[in-house]
């Protein structure tokens, strides 16, 4: 039987992602799980926890609902078991992400693109994951593809109905497309107030189906996307998550996820500008790069993953442009520089997927293992808020009590959330939540990163250490390189 190149190149670009899911074992961020996981396990199986933002209701339920249809089609035939309910949502992704790349290819039409995709290190240890970034990223791909570009035979605006989806899941998507939106209709030969006209339509039943599904969950009519942008953007909550200097995407963002590439986008920058006429779609993306990157620096709270869509852009534009360079140096360089972007892809893509923040995700396989044939566990995590998932890893209805970091929003001068409070002085604030408290149930696990249980001695004198799983190398602020499980004696 003959099989299609097309078959064999999508179907190639499936099983690297499905090995992906098996190979990367460690966490990246909260939002993987408290953005996507908990809250579909709560829509399927009645119980979970919902972080601010879902009380706020600036989150689309779209993501959450399509991974709770697996969940609770799981539960009808008797296989909800964690590791079928942690695994699935990240196979469902790995077919997403890998059809991305596949569409990617069929317009790039170059190999050499999309082997640096796949290579990435980052986008190998995001790919797989239920993040909204990385849905975003393989959609994105997925429009570029039939993108109605000046120069190709493409006059559909189908990625519209893409582009709609986008921008109801993550407003910030807009971003990203509005340059490209307006490219549209100015080089379009259609009739404008046709293109209009349909970009009237697509958007405004984009937009009433997004209203539609979060008014039904969120049991009252919102438009999150509104709610998103007052929330984060108005009233500035998400510098709350940290912030970064204004130029930390062009001098480390931009880097750590290119690359070597870096230098040859920085190249090709001046390849473009010099020569934009041959490199028309080059400098469409360029402007949009740029555009986004602007806008982005301009948000104090920065992050690594919101740069992912616009990766497919980088590459194309560094694997797409020519430079007048002597053949001879060309030949000379080629297999040094594979085998320099191959080293430092490989080394950290297998560190950050193995070994990098691997014990959120061990811990909650042991606590599951602990706990299952036991009745009235009660868990205190002493950890920052959302270092771990919950829910969706122990699927069962147990007490548990995480340090919340609810945003101020009442506006207080001297505001702390839970989570600061405790890590300013964790004696005082066990002495104040428990020792002081008769009503309240004293747990029977606490979970604590290393440092911290010095500070607590006190209180763990009741517990016994059970066991110790290592977290990170390199651990951020209140984290630490191991976490302990302590067993009430």
């Amino acid at each position: 039987m003959h099989i299609s190149k097309k078959t064999k190149v999508l179907s190639c670009l499936i099983i690297w992602r499905l090995i992906s899911v098996f190979v990367v074992q460690t966490a990246h961020v909260p939002d993987e799980y408290w953005q996507s996981l908990e809250v579909a396990h709560r829509l399927a199986f009645g119980y979970g926890y919902l972080t601010w933002e879902w009380v706020m209701k600036i989150r689309s339920y779209t993501y959450p609902v399509l991974l709770s249809i697996m969940y609770r089609t799981l539960a009808l035939t008797s296989l909800d078991y964690v590791i079928i309910l942690t695994v699935l949502p990240r196979i469902f992704q790995a077919v997403i992400s890998a059809y991305g790349e596949y569409k990617f290819y069929k317009w790039t039409k170059n190999k050499w693109t999309l082997y640096s995709l796949c290579i990435n290190w980052y986008w190998y240890y995001c790919a797989t994951r239920t993040l909204i970034n990385t849905v975003e990223t393989a959609f994105t791909m997925i429009a570029l593809s039939i993108f109605p570009w000046r120069d190709s035979n493409i006059k559909s605006v189908r990625y519209l109905w893409i582009v709609g989806f986008l921008c109801m899941i993550r407003p910030t998507a807009a971003i990203i497309w509005l340059p490209l939106c307006l490219y549209h209709l100015c080089t379009s030969l259609q009739n404008k107030l046709m293109l209009i006209r349909q970009y009237s339509i697509i958007c405004a039943i984009c937009c009433f189906s997004s209203i539609l599904l979060d008014s039904y969950y969120y049991g009252m009519l919102i438009i999150s996307p509104w709610e998103f942008f007052r929330v984060n953007v108005l009233y500035k909550i998400g510098d709350l998550y940290g912030t970064q200097h204004l130029l930390w995407y062009i001098i480390c963002g931009l880097p750590v996820l290119l690359g070597c590439y870096y230098i040859i986008f920085l190249l090709c920058i001046y390849q473009i500008m010099k020569h934009s006429s041959i490199f028309h779609r080059q400098a469409v993306m360029l402007i949009v790069i740029g555009w986004t990157l602007g806008v982005y620096s301009l948000l104090p709270h920065k992050e690594f993953r919101f740069l992912l869509p616009l990766l497919p852009m980088c590459l194309y534009i560094c694997t797409s442009c020519t430079f007048s360079l002597n053949v001879k140096f060309i030949k000379t360089a080629k297999k040094s520089f594979v085998g320099l972007l191959i080293l430092t892809n490989v080394l950290p893509g297998l560190y950050f997927s193995l070994i990098h923040q691997r014990g959120s995700l061990d811990l909650m396989n042991l606590l599951h293992k602990e706990i299952i044939n036991t009745d009235n566990n009660n868990i205190l995590f002493l950890t920052p808020c959302h270092a771990t998932p919950l829910y969706s890893y122990l699927h069962m209805n147990v007490s548990t009590k995480i340090l919340t970091c609810e945003p101020n929003f009442t506006n207080n001068t001297n505001y702390m959330d839970e989570a600061d409070i405790f890590f300013a002085n964790p004696m005082q604030w066990l002495d104040k939540t428990y020792n002081s408290n008769k009503n309240i149930t004293i747990p029977n696990y606490v979970i604590s990163f290393d440092h911290i249980v010095p500070k607590i001695g006190r209180f763990l004198k009741q517990y016994q250490l059970s066991s110790q799983i290592f977290y990170a190398h390199f651990p951020q602020l209140n984290y630490g390189k191991y976490i302990y499980v302590y067993k009430r004696k």
